[in-house]
């Protein structure tokens, strides 16, 4: 399951829509911008009954009206649906696909379906070790637990592309604004998946986590602007007022949460939104279609919408081979699990979360220019993270993310700054997850370049810091 926690997670694909959809959209639609001509089509009644359909799914071939689990009211209702999102995005109505509504507890049980795989738990556990080491998560947290409740609170619907399938969370047993506006969104999905076809792009992106996620948002930006067009084209602001209220415990529910995981999952609606709005506004609709020809290459250049038009690449940056292994730095006992890329929006992410300022940490972080990781266990199941990071101004970038990294972890409780004697321009710092080791080195390759290094004990992080220096 692809997912939009930053910097990990690049198993198979499933667009989700989360409550963060709602929110964005709604309060588009509701500030006050002249929305687009409606259309003559009439709106149904603000809910619509649903039969009792203990999860049926609708028969291959059919339209989600033609299964009978569904009134003909209301099958008529999506049809219209269908092609309104269809108009608004560009793409011809495509060929039915099985659809459910799901109450929420068949909802939670398929998303937790979706990730309880033995692939997707392998990346979690990664990802467990990664943010424990940097200080992102207490020690004893489990992530798979905390990302699991996080989508259980969050996530309105699902398109799968691997079966071409849909569902829709359904509540009380009404068709009402939310499921509407969530349709709406999975069936841009459904539109993108029968012209490009999501899950062969993504597996020709998953070894490289920055730029899966930079996809990602590219297929969550589409969706949601296009969903925000409908909206404003066909909801009243009671309707919009309802899918706000209705959205209330899962606001409550994502702040206990750990930053890193709510900041994730809202990267691909929220910073994907406006990277495809941005293109849409000035390069048409036809950009967002080429957009799936050649997607973005990086975070970075969805976050920089110039550094997609230009298509700046990033650095493809190269690790010792002998970080880990039987002639590692830091001893034979250490075997290399992963290597992938974090990629700008996990920078700027890991900075805010140990307490940088969002306009701080986006700025220190915007010279990235290309970087790669390297993650090692060892027969204990301890974790070391060995980090290297180029940057497209070395003078002046390198610096300048060192200096906030120090000072917004010599200023966090979680942290303590160690003493390691004169090594000027090096920083230690003992967190619950382990030693973090940072500094700022320079070669004739690429100029000043940022290494950190995370290691149970403080040797071997300096030992992993010496040997990014190579």
């Amino acid at each position: 399951m692809q997912t939009a926690s930053p910097g990990r997670m690049r198993t198979g694909f499933i667009a989700l829509t989360t409550l963060v959809i709602a929110l964005v959209a709604a309060a588009t639609a509701c500030s006050g911008e002249s929305p687009p001509p409606a259309t003559n089509t009439p709106t149904p009644p603000v809910t619509t009954p649903i039969p009792a359909t203990d999860g049926a799914t609708p028969q291959p071939g059919a339209t989600p009206a033609a299964t009978g689990a569904i009134s003909p009211v209301l099958a008529a209702f999506l049809a219209d649906v269908d092609g309104k999102i269809a108009a608004i995005r560009g793409i011809p109505v495509a060929a039915p696909v099985p659809f459910r509504f799901l109450n929420e507890r068949d909802l939670n049980a398929y998303i937790r379906e979706q990730i309880d795989d033995e692939e997707t738990v392998r990346e979690i556990e990664l990802a467990d070790g990664i943010y424990t080491l940097l200080g992102l998560i207490p020690p004893d947290a489990v992530l798979f637990d905390e990302y699991a409740g996080l989508l259980d609170s969050q996530v309105l619907g699902a398109y799968d592309p691997e079966v071409e399938e849909f569902v829709v969370l359904q509540k009380g047993g009404e068709f009402g604004p939310s499921q509407e506006f969530t349709y709406a969104h999975e069936y841009v999905h459904r539109l993108q998946d029968a012209r490009f076809g999501l899950d062969e792009i993504s597996d020709r992106l998953k070894e490289n986590s920055d730029r899966s996620l930079a996809f990602t948002a590219l297929v969550e930006g589409d969706a949601t602007t296009s969903q925000q067009i409908y909206a404003l084209q066909n909801l009243d602001f009671a309707q919009l007022a309802q899918i706000l209220a209705e959205s209330g415990d899962a606001i409550e529910s994502a702040n206990d949460v750990p930053y890193i995981l709510r900041r994730g999952l809202e990267f691909p609606y929220i910073e994907g939104a406006s990277f495809v709005d941005r293109l849409r506004t000035t390069q048409g609709l036809a950009s967002i279609n080429d957009a799936f020809l050649e997607p973005p290459d990086s975070t970075e250049q969805v976050l920089h919408i110039e550094k997609y038009v230009s298509r700046e690449l990033p650095v493809e940056v190269r690790l010792p081979e002998t970080l880990f292994g039987p002639d590692g730095p830091a001893g034979p006992e250490w075997e290399t699990v992963d290597t992938d890329v974090f990629g700008e929006f996990f920078l700027r992410s890991w900075l805010e979360a140990i307490g940088a300022r969002r306009t701080d940490a986006a700025e220190a972080a915007a010279g990235w220019g290309g970087d790669a990781h390297r993650l090692a266990v060892n027969g204990e199941g301890d974790y070391a993270l060995a980090l290297k990071v180029v940057w497209d101004d070395p003078d002046t970038d390198a610096e300048q993310f060192f200096l906030l990294l120090t000072t917004v972890m010599a200023a966090s409780p979680e942290f303590r700054r160690l003493d390691i004697g004169p090594n000027a321009g090096v920083a230690a710092y003992d967190g619950a997850g382990g030693v973090v080791v940072a500094s700022t080195l320079s070669n004739a390759e690429v100029g000043r370049f940022t290494v950190v290094a995370a290691a149970p004990e403080l040797g071997d992080a300096m030992a992993l810091m010496l040997a990014l220096a190579g």
